[in-house]
């Protein structure tokens, strides 16, 4: 073996200035046995850790990650494009989910009783047990946030994690992963993957990984989806959006306004829950039109992270999708309200945040996830209207709804296709940690966040015990014609 040579590394580009500042070691695919193998083993030792020992480490960890506040700001923000200011929130989303789950998580996972129905003599609970080895792929858009989540529930559950982050943005991985183990995760507990599409194959298909996590595309989710069905082996997906806001005739035009405008192109809508597609009420439409097209008008974009509202796209592909997308609307009919021009010559992957108005909501621009700085209106005669084209895109990961009843608003959430409901405000559902976050449709599978996401990294098991030990239950064998006659009775007089 040639000792001098140089192992395959992944550089990392900044999009807002196509500049490198970085690079990471690819993991070689023979290694990835091992490394499985390692992760196994100290399942033993982290599962049967007492669950208040865990969740005290995971506190170390949020302390650790606070007190590199500033550089994981600035390195999120290099490594995605994005501003300063929408790294910092990337990390105090993380914090704020890491407390709630060092506060909350033993809690979520106590054995919790369960009625024993009429048989009186029995007692009955559930255990959460860890699945074993959970293999956690994330995405480049919150390459922080969308990682330690799950990453952080995996273990706070029991379980060991081998953990892919995106190609795209392989440093907020690694330095993810060092902060971790900085602050107490054991190295084996918690280990760092670095590869492309076949490296999370093999997290996918090793039998030692005893489950997925997977954040990103329809496309690719759809893959481990079957592969993991293949395996028997359980799976959370949390895949794509095309989050409709409904605006109503009594909203609050301004802060509807405003929150589309949020909505749709903060990350420069690079975001799994931005606001694509706004269905608002023709009586209001003209007025809540001029006013999101005045808000969008003052936002400024470009590659100063800290002076601009909205940084790039990833890389030339996605920006490319995006003034695609808004092509294709324009030729079936759609209006550019506001923007749309490409902003290459700024240096980097960018595109002036978008406000279009549709009139045909079976257009790829209302139908597939576009996932760039646009927001397309649509106006509707009424909120069954809105209701039926908000449901109509087969996504269902999030959804807002703009009124000044709240009772109209909970019974539209009723209606709504979509894991999570937003009423009179927009993706802060997120941020909210004990909130389960998840899609509905072709939106994914499962949950993450609050005791139904901690819970999904577990097994349910159930336990009935015995309470007096009688030497033979009524209905075993030998059973007298007395008993049955007695059987048939209580069960005329118990549920007759």
């Amino acid at each position: 073996m040639n000792t001098n040579m140089s192992i395959p590394e992944i550089v990392s580009v900044n999009p807002a200035t196509k500049k490198t500042i970085g690079s990471v070691s690819l993991t070689p695919l023979d290694q990835l046995p091992e490394i499985f193998l390692q992760a196994q083993k100290a399942k033993t030792y982290w599962t049967h850790l007492q669950r208040s020992k865990r969740a005290k480490i995971l506190r170390n960890v949020r302390k650790k990650l606070v007190a590199h506040m500033d550089e994981l700001s600035e390195l999120i923000a290099s490594e995605t494009g994005k501003t300063n200011w929408e790294g910092f929130l990337e990390v105090f989303t993380t914090v704020e989910h890491l407390r709630h789950m060092c506060r909350f998580g033993a809690e979520y996972l106590e054995p919790e009783a369960r009625s024993s129905g009429i048989f009186q003599n029995k007692k009955c609970y559930i255990n959460y047990i860890p699945h074993g080895v959970v293999g956690v792929i994330s995405p480049w858009n919150y390459p922080l946030i969308l990682t330690s989540t799950p990453v952080v529930e995996a273990l706070m559950a029991g379980n060991t994690v081998v953990l892919k982050p995106s190609e795209l943005t392989p440093l907020t991985g690694k330095r993810m992963g060092e902060l971790f183990h900085e602050a107490g995760i054991p190295e084996n507990v918690l280990q760092v993957v670095q590869g492309l599409g076949d490296v999370g194959a093999s997290i996918v298909d090793n039998q030692k990984i005893d489950m997925i996590c997977f954040t990103g595309s329809v496309e690719v989710g759809r893959k481990i989806a079957l592969a993991c069905a293949n395996k028997l082996k359980p799976v959370i997906l949390e895949l794509g959006g095309k989050d409709p806001m409904i605006v109503l005739e009594d909203a609050n035009l301004e802060r509807a306004a405003g929150a589309a405008v949020w909505g749709g192109f903060s990350n420069s809508g690079q975001t799994c829950i931005s606001t694509e597609r706004v269905y608002v009420v023709e009586d209001v439409a003209d007025r809540f039109i001029n006013l999101v097209k005045k808000k969008t008008e003052e936002l400024s974009t470009g590659p100063d992270k800290t002076a601009s509202d909205i940084g790039a796209l990833i890389n030339e592909q996605q920006q490319k999708r995006v003034l695609d997308h808004i092509k294709e609307a324009v030729a079936n009919g759609a209006k550019i309200l506001s923007g749309g021009k490409d902003l290459s010559e700024l240096g980097g992957y960018f595109i002036k945040p978008t406000v279009l108005e549709a009139f045909d909501n079976n257009s790829d621009i209302m139908k597939k996830e576009t996932f760039g700085p646009e927001i397309c209106i649509v106006r509707v005669k009424d909120e069954d209207d809105a209701i039926e084209k908000a449901n109509s895109s087969g996504y269902g990961l999030s959804a807002s709804i703009f009124t000044k009843s709240k009772k109209r608003g909970r019974a539209l959430a009723q209606r709504t296709t979509a894991g999570s409901v937003c009423i009179n405000d927009v993706m802060t559902n997120y941020i909210t940690a004990d909130l389960p976050f998840g899609g509905v449709g072709v939106s994914g599978i499962g949950r993450v966040h609050g005791p139904e996401g901690l819970r999904s990294f577990c097994q349910t098991q159930s336990v009935l015990i015995d309470r007096f030990g009688l030497n033979k239950e009524p209905w075993w064998f030998p059973m007298s014609e007395g008993t049955k006659k007695l059987f048939k009775s209580l069960t005329k007089i118990i549920y007759g």
